[in-house]
C-alpha cells in the first residue's frame, strides 16, 4: 500500500506541473496566419522597403517590385536605384519618373512608374545588391532575390531598358 502511494506521489510531482501549466484547447485570439512572401525587407529611419525583388522577363530586362512605406510625417521620393551583382560593376536602374512616397502610405512599385534594371547578367534564383536612393540622401541598401516573371509575378509589366 505504501508503495502505491509513493508511486502516485512521484507521478503527481512529475505530471502536476505539466498539467497545470496553462495549456488550453481554445486558440489564442491574436494568432495571425503565416503569410510567406518573396522578397527582402529593409528598414531605415525614413523608409521601409518590404518584399522587394527584381523580376526578369528572360529578354535581359528587369523591374524592381515591392512596397515602400514612408515612415515619416513629410514627403519623400524614390529618386534613383543601383544594382550590383557578383563580377558585374554597379549598374544604374532607370526610373521612368520619380516615385512619390506620401507620409504613412504604402507605395507598390509594381503599380508605379517602372524602375527598370538591365538584367543581362542577372540569373533567376540569385541575390543582388540593390540600393534605393530616397530624397534627403537616405540610402536603402539590401540583398534582393532575382525572380522570373511567373507565379506571383506573371502580371508584372517588365519594360525594356531604353
Amino acid at each position: 500500500m505504501r508503495g502505491v502511494r509513493r508511486a502516485w506521489w512521484i507521478g503527481g510531482l512529475l505530471l502536476g506541473p505539466a498539467l497545470l501549466s496553462g495549456c488550453s484547447v481554445e486558440a489564442s485570439g491574436d494568432v495571425t496566419s503565416y503569410q510567406p512572401a518573396i522578397g527582402s525587407n529593409a528598414r531605415t529611419e525614413q523608409v521601409d522597403a518590404l518584399g522587394v525583388a527584381i523580376v526578369v522577363d528572360g529578354d535581359r530586362n528587369g523591374r524592381v517590385v515591392g512596397t515602400l512605406l514612408n515612415t515619416e510625417n513629410r514627403r519623400h521620393a524614390l529618386t534613383g536605384a543601383t544594382v550590383k551583382s557578383d563580377g558585374v560593376p554597379r549598374r544604374s536602374a532607370l526610373l521612368a519618373d520619380v516615385v512619390l512616397l506620401p507620409p504613412g502610405k504604402a507605395v507598390h512599385l509594381a503599380h508605379e512608374a517602372p524602375v527598370s534594371v538591365p538584367a543581362d547578367h542577372l540569373s533567376v534564383g540569385s541575390f543582388v545588391e540593390l540600393t534605393l536612393d530616397v530624397t534627403d540622401g537616405e540610402l536603402v541598401q539590401m540583398l534582393v532575390p532575382v525572380e522570373a516573371k511567373r507565379g506571383p509575378y506573371v502580371d508584372v509589366d517588365v519594360v525594356a531598358v531604353p
